[in-house]
């Protein structure tokens, strides 16, 4: 009976490991995505401050 609740356990514990490891997966990946469009934003917002003659850029170190 013992070995029977260890196995259902540890069979419970691979089951939500894997679901923890296909959240990881998704929350990485949204990330990521969050932080390409912040950089993409910012690197246009340079382009248009130097299109536009704007001194921001230069004073923030671009």
């Amino acid at each position: 009976m013992v070995v029977v609740r260890l196995i259902v356990i540890q069979k419970t514990l691979i089951e939500h490991a894997d679901k923890l490891c296909q959240v990881k997966a998704v929350l990485e990946e949204v990330i990521f995505s969050q932080q390409r469009t912040f950089w993409n934003g910012a690197g246009r917002k340079f382009l248009r401050d130097i299109q536009e003659g704007s001194t921001e850029a230069a004073e923030m170190g671009w």
